[in-house]
Order: C-alpha cells, then structure tokens, then sequence
C-alpha cells in the first residue's frame, strides 16, 4: 500500500504542520512516511503546496508526487488557480475541501464526478476548538476518517511530539473533523483513467505573471525602474471580508487611518435625497483586491459599522 497527497493552501495556514502531523500519526502506526513542503515566496498568505507519501513499505524516492491519490485544499478560493492539482487526481481517490459552501457548490467548483469529494468547514471547527484561523488539525481529521488512518490516538501523540501545547484543544477539533466531514462518493469511476493532468514539480507557480529576463536585455545603465506592488492583488488571502453598513457610518476615517493595506478608499456614492433629489456624498468602501481580511477596520469603527463576514 502506497498513499500519495499534495496539501494545497496558504503561508500561515499550517499546511506544513499538517502532513508532519499525518507523517508522524501514521509512523506511530507502523507506516513509513515523508512530508516534503515546496514553496514559492516564503511569506504569509503566499501559496503553499506540501506532499505527504505514506507506506507499508520502506522507500527512498523524494520526487514531488505528480498524480496525488489525496488532493487537500485549504482554502476553496485556491481550487480555480490550482486547477492543475485537482486534475492530477487519480479517478477514485480524494479532493478535501476546507470550505463553508454547501456540498453541492462545492462539487460544481471541483468539477470532478470520478472522484470522492470530502467536505468541511475547517475554518469554523478551527475557530470554535483552537481559537485561530488554522485549519490543520480539522483537515488532518477529514483525511483520517476517509483513508482509515492515521489512529486519532497517534494524532493525539503527534500533537504532542510536534506542536507541545494546545494539544487538547487540536485534538478536539481533529475529533470534531473526523465525526462530521460530508463524503460525496464519485459518480463513476473508470478502473482504466488516467489522471487529466500531472502536478509541475517547479516551485514556481501561482505566485505572480512573472517573466524571466536575460542580462542581455537588463538596460546598459543598469537604472532599475520604481516597482509596484500594484500587479499583486492579494484579496484572495482573506477567509471573512469586511462589510459597511453606511447607515451606521460617522466618515469618522479611522478605518482608512488603520488599514494597513491601503483597501480602504474614499468613493463618491450617489443616494436619493429629500424630494426625490439625487444626492452625490463620499462613503467608505473597500478594494477588495488588496483586502487581506485582518479585521483591523472592523476593531477600531467607534459605531460598529464595519463587520467581518465569511467568504470561504
């Protein structure tokens, strides 16, 4: 028996911790295992994709896994720019999702009919258990529940050999997971399919349109050119959104003041006036390309205008 998975996410989010952990559980459990994460931008929020090949029998080999019997997604917003990994699916293997759509949405998002789709809201379980937006340990139970294995005693333990605290509170959100997990079996499965596509072994992926320049073309001069963070929108890294309620809102512009991001602007909104008459006054509204979801907007509103909501 030779299990392969990919575990697709974001800086930040645990998806490293997550295939230490399943590594460690099912070594506990007398299986062979490696966890190797590949990166791209080593930051927070930047993607991340981590294997985890796991054995009955011994094995060396370090190659990236390039067609995953398990596919975990931590973030439903990545399952469109990191198409290429669920289509590296083997038919009849898995795609986990940590999402709060409805299974059915989320079927149409996978796009997948030949495989099982394994869904949870993570993020919730994580919030409610752990006090955080980490939904590893969630994420460890799907897969658990679904493959059989690791024992949620060896994950116990390997909490307790990887993180050495909050190990109580992980593991009850691990145990709230493996309970609670909707599976969709595939619809068909054709024993003879190959996977669509294969996962690039090259670290270079989703982390921007860059283009590799030759030193012939850099300018004799060697000027650089002013950069920009603008080509880099970085709204795809929030899990809530923030959401005005302009009847509430003083234009105290503490939010604006606050954000570290520059996503809160100034717009001119048009609204209906006494009579009838149309009215032209500035509001508080935000971009949502470069909103990244702290919540700091929200934190410091005097009239509690502001409110975070859930997009994932």
């Amino acid at each position: 028996m030779r299990i392969e998975t990919v575990w697709l996410g974001r800086g930040g989010q645990g998806i490293v911790t997550a295939t230490y952990i399943i590594a460690n559980a099912a070594i506990l459990d007398g299986f062979y295992a490696m966890a190797n994460p590949e990166f791209g931008a080593e930051r927070r929020g930047a993607p991340v994709k981590a294997f985890l090949t796991i054995s009955k029998e011994p094995f060396d080999d370090q190659e990236p896994v390039k067609t995953p019997d398990v596919v975990v997604v931590f973030d439903d917003k990545l399952i469109e720019p990191m198409r290429f990994a669920i289509d590296a699916a083997k038919p009849g293997g898995y795609v986990i999702v940590n999402t709060a759509k409805k299974p059915e949405e989320v079927k149409r998002l996978v796009g997948r009919n030949d495989v099982y789709l394994v869904v949870l809201d993570a993020i919730d379980i994580a919030r409610r258990h752990v006090k955080l937006d980490v939904p590893n340990g969630p994420l460890a139970g799907a897969f658990a529940k679904v493959m059989g294995f690791p024992r949620l005693e060896s994950i116990r333990q390997a909490f307790e050999n990887q993180l050495g605290k909050a190990v109580e509170e992980n593991f009850a959100a691990t145990k709230e997971a493996y309970e609670t997990a909707v599976v969709i079996p595939p619809e068909r499965v054709d024993p003879t399919a190959k996977p669509r596509g294969i996962i690039s072994t090259t670290s270079a992926f989703l982390t921007g349109p860059y283009e590799l320049v030759g030193w012939a073309e850099v300018n004799k001069a060697g000027a650089v050119y002013p950069g920009t963070s603008l080509p880099y929108t970085t709204g795809g890294w929030r899990i809530d959104k923030p959401v005005i309620d302009h009847s509430k809102c003083i234009m105290c512009r503490k939010c604006w003041l606050y954000c570290p991001d520059d996503a809160v602007i100034e717009a001119w909104k048009e609204i209906e006036g006494p009579r009838g008459r149309k009215i032209r006054m500035k509001a508080i509204e935000f971009d949502y390309n470069y909103c990244k979801g702290c919540g700091i907007c929200a934190d410091v509103c005097p009239t509690g205008a502001i409110q975070m909501v859930r997009e994932i």
